[in-house]
């Protein structure tokens, strides 16, 4: 998804190439460890089993940067992210595949440019939607 998509090449209704995601054990940490988390529901899975919870849990905020970069990675190197906004609804586990996806739901012109809505969401391997969201990019025009 590194190359340039123009505002010319997209229409209503297009589907977004998904991007699959898995976050290690060793990763979920290492993120604790960075952004200073102390929830050990992130990194010890005996813990996350007394707060009811199957495994270990993604965090939602890596999630949601894996989402930023999957609409950024889609609008390529000149294509610029407007708006992102989501919701953790349901919880993602180390080790499974988490795909991420995405519509167009409208396109417009303005300033030169482009105008793009999306939906755009987090899949578990079961297709339960873990994070269902919606991005405004605005892709540059050919020539």
């Amino acid at each position: 998804m590194s190359a340039q998509i123009c505002y010319e090449d997209v229409h209503e209704g297009m589907e977004l190439p998904a991007m699959v995601k898995n976050a290690s054990r060793a990763q979920l940490f290492l993120y604790s460890a960075a952004t200073w988390n102390p929830h050990r529901i992130h990194y010890d899975k005996d813990y996350a089993a007394t707060e009811g919870h199957p495994d270990v849990l993604v965090h939602g905020p890596l999630q949601g940067a894996w989402l930023s970069q999957y609409v950024t990675s889609w609008a390529g190197p000149r294509g610029r992210m407007l708006n992102l906004s989501w919701q953790n609804r349901r919880s993602g586990l180390p080790e499974r595949d988490l795909t991420f996806r995405g519509r167009v739901t409208r396109v417009s012109r303005g300033g030169g440019r482009g105008v793009v809505d999306l939906e755009v969401w987090e899949e578990d391997p079961d297709g339960n939607v873990l994070m269902p969201g919606t991005a405004r990019v605005s892709l540059p025009l050919k020539g």
